[in-house]
């Protein structure tokens, strides 16, 4: 008797992947998805889901946020939250900077003549070949003339600290060895 084998390697011949099995799997999943997620109360309006939850002891109840389950009361809720307080007829953009303590970088008003000269940059005779400013006196702008009274004092050799202000006078200070030598000697 001759026998007929599939001898194609690596084959799917597990339980796990029968074609019975497979479907009799899916067919149990779908069961249990459904069942949870299956609504046994009317959803709209959900009065009576909420006072359910709410009546037993220890469970949060967390409701959707704003609008119920499919849109059930979306016009009470369009109601509450557009009003001429929240939403008013003019147009109006309040919008804070989300970076509070960066200044505004935008570009601002823009100056189209202004930015295209800039763009263009500035002819080349103001170099220093051309324009020789470096070489124009100054000097009556830099050495102003002395006030009498300064020059006065500053020329009188009285008030110089030289030796004409004491006789013996060492410029720069007695030497530190022969103070300290002259001061052990007399003690």
């Amino acid at each position: 008797m001759a026998s007929m084998h599939d001898y194609t390697f690596y084959g799917q011949s597990r339980i796990g992947d029968d074609r019975c099995g497979i479907s009799q799997r899916n067919i149990q999943n779908a069961e249990a998805s459904t069942y949870i997620l299956d609504n046994f109360r009317q959803s709209c309006p959900m009065s009576s889901a909420i006072e359910f939850a709410t009546s037993q002891p220890n469970v949060n109840f967390n409701g959707s946020h704003q609008v119920g389950i499919n849109g059930c009361n979306i016009d009470s809720n369009s109601a509450l939250s557009i009003t001429k307080l929240t939403r008013p007829d003019c147009r109006i953009t309040l919008n804070q900077r989300p970076y509070v303590t960066v200044p505004f970088l935008g570009r601002g008003k823009g100056n189209s003549d202004l930015e295209s000269k800039l763009l263009q940059g500035d002819l080349a005779n103001n170099r220093k070949s051309a324009n020789p400013s470096s070489e124009i006196c100054h000097m009556g702008y830099r050495n102003t003339p002395m006030l009498e009274s300064l020059k006065n004092t500053i020329s009188n050799p009285e008030n110089l600290c030289e030796s004409s202000a004491a006789d013996g006078w060492i410029r720069g200070g007695l030497p530190s060895r022969d103070l300290t030598r002259d001061n052990a000697s007399k003690n």
